[in-house]
């Protein structure tokens, strides 16, 4: 992994900064996300669309994949309010490589994004008992069925997501009905 988004992060942590750290991309210089801090701390993160601990993890992840990232530090007055990652710096920095890895692991069985995925009926009716991650996925795939917009929506971190969508698949509960 590229360590600079994790250098940028431990030095704003050791002077204890408040503003926010934009990510934008290399080439186009257009804002993808942000990452706020409040006295060393990361408190809030936005990227590509989601929030906090699964963006965080997100432009870590697009890091280790080698996107065109580039990071601008921003000092500004926040009100604490807003917080919505509780994890220490030091916390966080060691949850890093735990989800780089489980993201490596399960790269390969990510469904392509045009694919569309619904509920089986009666999977539910049925009995079978799910985990924690497969209920919020079931959940997410109540209201989205596009792959895409399954990772956009869903509050599970991308490896966990495609965790429980394998897992869910082998209990016979999903279905794809189409292909764009």
């Amino acid at each position: 992994m590229d360590e600079r988004l994790i250098s940028i992060l431990e030095e704003q942590y050791s002077v204890g900064f408040t503003g926010r750290v934009n990510v934008l991309n290399s080439t186009t210089k257009q804002l993808l996300g942000e990452i706020i801090m409040f006295d060393g701390q990361i408190v809030f993160c936005k990227y590509k669309g989601g929030e906090a601990l699964k963006a965080f993890f997100n432009i870590c992840v697009d890091e280790y994949e080698g996107e065109s990232l580039t990071f601008i530090v921003e000092p500004e007055l926040f009100d604490i309010t807003k917080r919505h990652i509780h994890y220490p710096f030091g916390v966080l920095k060691r949850k890093i490589s735990e989800v780089i890895e489980n993201y490596s692991a399960s790269k390969a069985n990510r469904p392509p994004n045009h694919i569309k995925i619904l509920i089986k009926p009666g999977f539910m009716a049925d009995g079978e008992v799910v985990s924690g991650e497969e209920f919020d996925l079931l959940c997410t795939l109540s209201d989205y069925n596009l792959v895409s917009d399954v990772y956009k929506n869903c509050q599970l971190i991308d490896y966990e997501i495609t965790n429980a969508l394998v897992s869910l698949r082998k209990k016979n509960a999903l279905t794809v009905v189409a292909k764009k």
